[in-house]
């Protein structure tokens, strides 16, 4: 009986819960089908794209449903508009998924990740907008809100380990047979019901009289930022100090990659400032004092830094979705550095403020990641298309059109060049559908160069892959009798009378020689001259990686015709010779009367 009154509590906790956040609690059961939904489906079902926009719009939904109930919560206005606002915002988050294409691209998934974090920074501060603004209440709101994500989640992984293993006993030990997805569908409930209902009852309230948010800094925290966290920071900032000093001496351009350093280093070094934030101040913390006394006069240097590896990169390659972050994110920092050193009593609200705006900023309009890489790309495409009397282009210059055209290929479609290069693309869209990067480059009258590709790499490889391989393609082999693969890997290939034509048993075997294969069927044997015809052939001589350009051989003999179809083929190039390493063929073969 000692148990009821827990199991009460929990129930009453649990209510109180989902009065408090309805919404959130729908939302949160709706996304929990829809995954159990979506992991039902076959991998090719149709319906798959909308059930996952979805769930991607139940995810998004949640966290901005909670940002909404803090605000209103906080301003204790009427329920009803808190409930009006949230279906508001709500359906402009679901018209926005739902825009995305039938398939969704890496640019959309992009796009959700950046509003899923704006959102959640949302959360950090909506519920102090409406209210007169207490520093030590809004670090304490937002370090009880961590603790809480952790508990949820160790509670969560506990909770769903221990079914899991008990389902795993009951099927061993007393061969009982569980629905095959059961523990995925244990994992939703878990991780999008339990999870989410215990995270939101400690939501602690932002404006109640009767449960003031007091400041409580725990001592672990305090060991943890002042014995780790700030000499790792500490000992990222010497490093890049002295690459800086390094570039000054040797007048050396930046590495590209050093963006990203001095980006988690400013990141890091922030978050580290805002978690000793109320104690930095004391007496006894003279570390942390100094740290955050210079921490932002530090940052100035490496800005600068920064802005320099960026703006090089984006003024030689014009603008990528990632290079767009990386210079949007220099900017809130020199904004955020700025407001610290010029502000005299500073709020740490400012930058989840800043930064979800920043967020906010770059998913969707002319100002977007989406919309500046797109005219960019395009600018530069234009720039290439423009070239006087078609002049021949540098190795390099080459290369740098092969990655536009694949950047606006693969995120945009063929379509948007065609108002640059009308007659060569319009030509080549009348052909196929889906044009490859190479075929593109082709039709443009140059040759395609991947990233990988070194300036004297055409004189030692070749490379040749037809992409139609792997698609579901049915082909007419009208006035043929037989078809089979072989490839240089299998060695010796046998078949035994395994094809019956006109009342006669044929057997196909193959012997990989010199020269190529030495194909026989029943007693007559027909070689196969690869090696000599590859060396003919100048559509090998190049790294085509995804050809579209089908290269056939035709071999005759007074039995047979064979008509060869490379599928792939690749090697070394040596004084002019081409010496295969692997190939692989599609035979067809017809027998003579």
């Amino acid at each position: 009986m000692g148990r009821l009154p827990s199991l009460q509590n929990v129930l009453n906790a649990t209510l109180k819960t989902v009065l408090r956040f309805p919404l959130e609690t729908i939302t949160a059961i709706l996304g929990t089908i829809l995954a159990i939904i979506l992991n039902e489906k076959e991998y090719n079902d149709p319906d798959n794209e909308l059930y996952r926009k979805a769930l991607m719009s139940c995810s998004l939904c949640l966290v901005l449903f909670l940002s909404v109930s803090l605000f209103f919560l906080a301003s204790k206005k009427n329920t009803i508009l808190r409930f009006i606002t949230s279906f508001v915002f709500g359906g402009l988050i679901v018209l926005f998924v739902f825009n995305f294409h039938e398939y969704i691209t890496e640019i959309e998934i992009q796009q959700f990740l950046v509003l899923n974090i704006a959102l959640h920074l949302l959360v950090s501060f909506a519920g102090f907008l409406p209210r007169t603004y207490n520093q030590d209440e809004f670090w304490e709101f937002n370090k009880q809100l961590f603790l809480r994500i952790l508990t949820a989640g160790l509670y969560s992984i506990v909770l769903y380990s221990g079914l899991a293993l008990a389902i795993l006993a009951v099927d061993k030990l007393f061969t009982v047979e569980f629905y095959d997805h059961i523990y995925f569908h244990i994992f939703f409930v878990i991780a999008g019901v339990f999870n989410t209902i215990f995270f939101l009852s400690g939501v602690p309230e932002t404006n109640n009289s009767q449960a003031p948010l007091v400041l409580n800094y725990p001592k672990g925290l305090k060991n943890f930022t002042q014995y780790v966290l700030l000499p790792l920071i500490s000992l990222y900032l010497v490093i890049l100090i002295c690459y800086e000093a390094k570039i000054l001496v040797t007048l050396s351009l930046p590495v590209g990659w050093v963006s990203y350093l001095v980006l988690v280093f400013a990141i890091f070094g922030i978050l580290s400032f805002l978690l000793v934030h109320p104690i930095a101040t004391e007496t006894g913390n003279l570390w942390m004092r100094t740290f955050n006394r210079w921490f932002y006069f530090l940052l100035i240097p490496l800005l600068a830094l920064l802005f320099w590896a960026i703006l090089y990169r984006i003024n030689l390659y014009g603008f990528t979705h990632e290079r767009y972050y990386v210079l949007l994110l220099s900017i809130w920092l020199s904004i955020v550095v700025a407001y610290f050193l010029i502000q005299k009593n500073p709020k740490i609200k400012f930058i989840p403020i800043s930064m979800c705006l920043a967020g906010l900023f770059s998913i969707a309009g002319p100002q977007s990641a989406n919309s500046i890489s797109k005219y960019s790309q395009l600018s530069r495409f234009e720039t290439y298309m423009q070239n006087p009397d078609h002049k021949k282009l540098t190795f390099e210059q080459e290369q740098d059109l092969s990655s536009i055209v694949s950047f606006l290929e693969s995120n945009y479609g063929i379509e948007v060049m065609v108002p640059y290069a009308k007659t060569k693309l319009e030509a080549l869209l009348k052909k196929e559908k889906t044009p490859s990067d190479s075929a593109i480059m082709k039709a443009l009258g140059y040759e395609y160069k991947s990233p990988y590709d070194k300036k004297d790499s055409k004189n030692d490889d070749f490379y040749y892959y037809y992409y139609d391989n792997d698609q579901n393609m049915i082909e007419n082999i009208r006035g043929y009798d037989m078809a089979f693969n072989m490839s240089s890997y299998d060695k010796n290939f046998e078949c035994k009378d395994c094809i019956k034509i006109d009342n006669k048993n044929y057997s196909v075997s193959s012997k990989v020689e010199n020269y190529g294969f030495k194909l026989q069927i029943n007693q007559d044997i027909v070689p196969l001259e690869i090696s000599a015809f590859v060396n003919k052939n100048p559509e090998f001589e190049n790294y085509d990686y995804n050809s579209n350009k089908r290269i056939t051989q035709v071999t005759e003999t007074p039995k047979y015709k064979i008509l060869i179809t490379y599928l792939s083929a690749n090697g070394k190039i040596k004084n002019n010779k081409k010496i295969l390493n692997s190939y692989t063929i599609k035979v067809l073969v017809k027998i003579k009367n």
